[in-house]
């Protein structure tokens, strides 16, 4: 493992888990389904003390910061945007897309579950939200797409589908660390969430003042 102390956040499933990579090795710690808002810092507490680290002594945080739920997404951002001010360290933001992608690197698709029967649909070049329709006519046929859900994996029987365990913080470490050595890490404020679709709320308010 690289020497350098980097502190990943990941809450964009119901659940979620925060990992930290140091020279002594990899430590994750797994939030439970909801828990992510009350039990987060809770988890970056344990795994700074166990390893001896004050928050300053990190090279940089990372955070997963989308797609996927909202409530999700918008409290694993906030989280990291927060402890990145306070320790005053840079903020490394990886989408859940490449993420999955970097699991299976011979694939060159990644798939979730956006609900309504829709998806969001990674690649090298592009991060969207799909139909069904829409997915099948931009993947080739040759094309492989790695996914961690069963609904998703049911939706694509046409194309060739890997199926992997959903990904947690420790799976974008790698990706985290080259970000981080290439000198990737921003500010906070430079952080957004990738929703890749826009809340309800906020569609619900452009409707009415329209």
């Amino acid at each position: 493992m690289s020497d350098r102390r980097l502190l990943l956040i990941d809450t964009c499933g119901l659940g979620g888990s925060v990992a930290l990579a140091s020279a002594a090795g990899v430590r994750q710690v797994e939030l439970a389904p909801r828990m992510a808002a009350s039990h987060g810092m809770r988890a970056v507490r344990e795994l700074l003390e166990e390893a001896g680290y004050e928050l300053a002594d990190l090279d940089a945080i990372a955070v997963m910061h989308g797609p996927g739920s909202f409530t999700g997404v918008r409290v694993g951002v906030a989280m990291a945007k927060g402890l990145s001010e306070a320790a005053g360290i840079g903020l490394i933001p990886l989408s859940r897309l490449d993420v999955l992608r970097a699991v299976r690197p011979e694939a060159m698709f990644a798939a979730l579950d956006a609900g309504r029967g829709e998806f969001y649909l990674g690649s090298a070049t592009a991060q969207e939200l799909v139909t069904q329709e829409e997915m099948l006519s931009r993947v080739p046929a040759q094309a492989t797409v790695v996914v961690c859900e069963d609904r998703v994996a049911d939706s694509l029987e046409a194309l060739t589908v890997v199926r992997v365990p959903e990904p947690t913080a420790k799976d974008g470490l790698g990706l985290a660390l080259a970000a981080l050595d290439a000198g990737r890490a921003v500010t906070a404020e430079a952080v957004d969430a990738l929703y890749l679709r826009r809340p309800d709320a906020e569609r619900a308010l452009e409707r009415a003042s329209g």
